[in-house]
C-alpha cells in the first residue's frame, strides 16, 4: 500500500476492501439497495496477495480474480455468494475513484498448508447472478430494440445506481423470449437492429467501470464518443526519460497478437463473405403440407397449399465495403483503410471465402409513430444486412490489435478511445517518426487492472479499424 508515500506511476490509495458475508438481497432486489447485515463486514486487505479486475467490450459483466493467503480461516465462513466491495484510486488519475461491487460465484485453486490456505475467489457483477435467476418469458413488441434492452436491464437484471447509455435504434423490434436469460435476449437483439444515430448496425452490450452501454461500433469509433474529445495519450519510450508527469503515461511493454494472418481471415470470411437469408414460414393452416383438392393434379402449383418460405438474394459484405459504410457514417477511428498492402482481389465480392446462411425471424408491424415506415417493407432485408454488417464490422475493428502494459490507471475503461505513439523502426533525417501502422487512435476493447500491495499495473487490449495518413 502506498497511501503515505510520494506519488509514483503505480501508486494507489486503497480506501475500502471489504467482504460482506451476509446481506438482505434476493433476485428481486435492486443492485444498489443491498444492505449488509450487522457484523457481516470483514476488511480483507491483509489476507489478499493480489487481484485482477477485468473488463471486456464483448462481455456483459465485469469480473475479478482475488488471490487469498488465508491465515485466519476465513474460508470456513464463505459459501460462495458473498459480496466484495473495493474503492481504489491510482496516482496516474488523481481524484478518480474506482468503485467495485462484485458477487462471489466460485472459490477455487485451493492449496492447504499447515498454517494457511491459498485460494482464488472468482467474482462477477451482481447483475450476472440475477441473469441466471430472472428468466424472460415475454412477448416484446411495439417498441424499438434499444428500449427492450433498457427494460431487460432494469426489470430483469435489476440494475440501478450505475450509468446507462443506450444508443437508440429505429423501427419496432418484435420477438418472443421463450424462457431466455436476459443476456441471451440482448444478444439476440444486438445484431438485428439498426441505429437511428449512425444508420448502421453492429451493437455491443458491455459493462465497464461506470455502468452498462448498448452502442454500435461506429458510435464508439466516432467523435460522438465522449472520450474522443481528449483521449488519453500513451507513448512508448525509455522509462524515466522525457517530460511525462511521473512517467504515468508511458508504455512499459508492447505485444502484437497478430501482425498478419491471411489464412485465418480468409477462412473466417473477414476479407470477403456472402450471406444468404432464409425465412421459414409460420406453421398456419395455409402453410401446412396438404394434398390437392382432387379437381386438379396434386402437383399443380396453383393448387398446392404446402409450406413455403423465402430466400433473400446473396448479400456481399467484405471489409472494403464495410469500411466505406463506416466512413460514411463518420464511424472510423483514423482515416485510411487498414490493409493498404493486402491484394485487392482478396476483397472481391466475386470470390467470397465464406458463405453464411442466416435464418430470419418473421419481421412485421415494425412501424412506429416516429418512423411511419419503420423499415417494415424491408425489415427482412434490414435484419440480414444488420447481421452481416455486425459480423464484418467486428472483424474490421480488430484489423489491427495491440496489447500494452501501462502504470495503473483506474480512469480507463473499455469503450474509451486512446492514442498511442509508437516510434518507427527507422529514422528520417535523424528524427524518429511515429510508426504509420501502429501509432494512432485505438478503442479499448479489453482491460485488466492487476493489483498487488506494491502497486497497480494496467494491461490494455487495443483495436483499431484504420490507420493514419503519414504526415
Amino acid at each position: 500500500m502506498t497511501d503515505n508515500l510520494p506519488s509514483q506511476p503505480k501508486g494507489y490509495k486503497l480506501t475500502r476492501f471489504n467482504l460482506v458475508t451476509q446481506d438482505d438481497s434476493d433476485p428481486t432486489t435492486k443492485t444498489d439497495q443491498v444492505n449488509p447485515k450487522k457484523g457481516s463486514v470483514v476488511d480483507i486487505r491483509k489476507v489478499c496477495s493480489g487481484w485482477n479486475y477485468i473488463e471486456s467490450i464483448d462481455s456483459p459483466s465485469i469480473r475479478m480474480e482475488i488471490a487469498i493467503f488465508d491465515t485466519i480461516d476465513l474460508i470456513s465462513s464463505l459459501s460462495g455468494n458473498e459480496i466484495i466491495q473495493i474503492t481504489i484510486e491510482t496516482d496516474s488519475s488523481p481524484g478518480v475513484e474506482l468503485e467495485i461491487t462484485q458477487k462471489i460465484f466460485k472459490i477455487g485453486a485451493i492449496t492447504k498448508s499447515e498454517r494457511a490456505q491459498l485460494y482464488v475467489i472468482y467474482t462477477v457483477s451482481p447483475e450476472t447472478i440475477n441473469n441466471e435467476t430472472n428468466k424472460v418469458f415475454k412477448s416484446f413488441k411495439d417498441d424499438i430494440g434499444s428500449a427492450h434492452v433498457k427494460t431487460l436491464v432494469e426489470e430483469k437484471l435489476m440494475s440501478s445506481g450505475k450509468k446507462y447509455s443506450y444508443e437508440p435504434s429505429k423501427g419496432n423490434f418484435n420477438f418472443l423470449a421463450p424462457t431466455w436469460r436476459p443476456f441471451d435476449c440482448i444478444a439476440y437483439i444486438s445484431d438485428k437492429v439498426v441505429s437511428s444515430v449512425t444508420n448502421t448496425a453492429g451493437y455491443l452490450f458491455y459493462e465497464n467501470r461506470d455502468g452498462y452501454y448498448f452502442h454500435t461500433i461506429d458510435w464508439l469509433c466516432s467523435n460522438r464518443n465522449p472520450s474522443s474529445k481528449r483521449p488519453a495519450k500513451y507513448t512508448y519510450e525509455q522509462a524515466n526519460v522525457g517530460g511525462s508527469d511521473l512517467n504515468a503515461y508511458k508504455i512499459e511493454t508492447l505485444n502484437f497478437p497478430d501482425r498478419a494472418n491471411h489464412l485465418e481471415k480468409m477462412r473466417s470470411g473477414a476479407y470477403s463473405n456472402t450471406v444468404l437469408g432464409l425465412k421459414l414460414p409460420a406453421l398456419t393452416s395455409g402453410n401446412l403440407p396438404a394434398a390437392g383438392d382432387g379437381d386438379a393434379p396434386a402437383d399443380d402449383p396453383s393448387d398446392q397449399q404446402g409450406a413455403s418460405g423465402s430466400i433473400q438474394p446473396p448479400l456481399h459484405m467484405g471489409l472494403s465495403k464495410v469500411f466505406g459504410v463506416a466512413k460514411k457514417a463518420e464511424g472510423i477511428l483514423n482515416d485510411q483503410f487498414p490493409y493498404p498492402k493486402v491484394k485487392t482481389i482478396y476483397f472481391d465480392n466475386k470470390r467470397p471465402t465464406r458463405t453464411k446462411i442466416r435464418a430470419l425471424p418473421g419481421m412485421k408491424n415494425s412501424a412506429n409513430a416516429q418512423n411511419s415506415t419503420g423499415g417494415a417493407g424491408n425489415m427482412d432485408f434490414d435484419t440480414i444486412w444488420a447481421s452481416a454488417y455486425s459480423f464484418s464490422r467486428w472483424q474490421l475493428l480488430r484489423a489491427i490489435s495491440l496489447d500494452i502494459t501501462v502504470p495503473g490507471n483506474v480512469a480507463l475503461a473499455v469503450g474509451q478511445q486512446l492514442e498511442c505513439v509508437i516510434p518507427a523502426s527507422t529514422k528520417e533525417e535523424e528524427r524518429t517518426m511515429p510508426d504509420p501502422v501502429y501509432s494512432g487512435i485505438y478503442l479499448i476493447t479489453g482491460l485488466t487492472h492487476k493489483y498487488n500491495p506494491e502497486g497497480v499495473t494496467t494491461i490494455l487490449n487495443l483495436s483499431k479499424d484504420s490507420i493514419t495518413t503519414p504526415s
